[in-house]
């Protein structure tokens, strides 16, 4: 019985000193966590971009437009559509519509020369046609007259070689006394006469083959150098060709220009009438300040765009910690509201700062203890730049304006 209230005894000291012992553990860690320097009040901040009105009207948002919304670079809002008079709205609809009647002109000319190009270059196949039949034509009048000259030379050559025969046989009359020398002399004159008659024709008939040859080639060696009716016709038929196939590239550059010309003032008037509204940047529709339908004026704000890729956090430090602080220095950053989700971040800029503390505008909204300026009179504000690990979903707002606590 003795031994049983001992253990019972054993027992109960050891748990009270088990006790004991964890109290003096939780006791040192809160001596030394209290120690470290922590934020009194901190938020995920971030820049926005404000897309404003670029004139006065009615506004036209893009569907599925609201705050939570992904949206790129220059990706399209919406527009403005102006409900006031413009006096240039009326110059620009006149210049338009001459510049469209101007297009109209030109296309109808352009029209015009492919319907004269096609007919003339069907004459001009006509006068190729006629002008190579022509030329066959040409070649066996050539080659008959190249056989003509052939013979004609032939006989001409058997002549002069007879005359040469001839005028032997008078020297040799002569010489044997057979004739006298006047008779001699008047048979040798006239055969000389004969045979240089018959050296000039013979010297005619080969420059004639030589211009039968050069003719059967489409060549002319002698006489005006002229072309046949087929040929000087398809040259000028193709000179007018050409002439107007230029004509048209003057036409269809005028055409260009005056095209140009007509797009540039529909988007000048469409300028006028409305006008679009596109994102400035990546990021997350922070808010939409006016519904679509509403009337606006120029510069009005339309819609402000979180940028999620330029986050840090905006920390308030009390300024007696002010010498445990230092920009450069490495901070762990934890959620509040999930202790878990911690960053590693670095102090970029200290600020110092007696009294009430204001917050940029251009940035996100923060809690609301920091937006009633409920901070200790004499603070100092840290940015710090986060190690982001990666980019939240745009629909919690890459948790921008999200309270934070900042360790040292």
């Amino acid at each position: 019985m003795i031994n049983r209230i001992r253990a019972v005894f054993a027992r109960h000291s050891l748990l009270k000193w088990g006790v004991a012992g964890g109290v003096l553990v939780a006791i040192v860690l809160l001596f030394f966590a209290g120690m470290g320097v922590s934020s009194k009040e901190a938020f995920i901040n971030g820049r926005i971009s404000t897309v404003l009105s670029p004139l006065p009207g009615q506004l036209v948002l893009a569907k599925n437009i609201a705050p939570g919304q992904a949206v790129r670079a220059r990706q399209s809002l919406g527009n403005v559509v102006t409900t006031q008079a413009n006096d240039q709205i009326p110059g620009l609809v006149a210049q338009r519509s001459a510049l469209e009647i101007q297009l109209a002109e030109l296309d109808k000319q352009i029209s015009g020369i492919d319907q004269r190009l096609q007919v003339y270059q069907q004459q001009r196949q006509q006068y190729l046609a006629e002008s190579r039949m022509q030329q066959q034509l040409g070649e066996k009048q050539s080659a008959a007259t190249f056989v003509q000259l052939k013979e004609e030379l032939s006989a001409i050559t058997a002549q002069t070689a007879f005359s040469r025969q001839q005028l032997q046989r008078y020297e040799n009359l002569y010489q044997q006394r057979f004739i006298s020398r006047m008779e001699y002399e008047e048979r040798k004159n006239n055969t000389r006469v004969l045979q240089a008659s018959q050296e000039a024709k013979a010297a005619e008939l080969r420059q004639r083959l030589l211009d039968v040859n050069a003719a059967k080639s489409g060549l002319q060696l002698t006489g005006p150098r002229t072309l046949d009716a087929p040929q000087q016709n398809q040259r000028d038929m193709s000179l007018t060709i050409e002439n107007m196939q230029q004509e048209k590239l003057q036409l269809i550059a005028r055409k260009q220009a005056t095209t140009q010309s007509i797009q540039e003032v529909a988007a000048l008037l469409h300028s006028r009438q409305q006008a679009a509204l596109n994102s400035s940047t990546d990021g997350v529709i922070w808010d939409v300040t006016e519904e679509s339908g509403a009337s606006v004026q120029n510069g009005t704000p339309i819609v402000r765009i979180l940028d999620c890729r330029t986050r840090w956090v905006e920390a308030f430090f009390d300024e007696a910690d002010a010498g445990s602080l230092r920009p450069g220095m490495a901070v762990t950053v934890r959620l509040t509201t999930a202790s878990a989700t911690r960053w590693k971040g670095t102090i970029r800029t200290l600020r110092a700062g007696s009294g009430r503390v204001a917050v940029g505008e251009r940035d996100v909204q923060p809690p609301p203890e920091i937006a009633r300026r409920q901070l200790p009179v004499k603070v100092l504000t840290a940015h710090i730049d986060i190690d982001w690990k990666d980019v939240p979903d745009p629909a919690s707002f890459c948790l921008a304006g999200r309270s934070v606590t900042v360790n040292i």
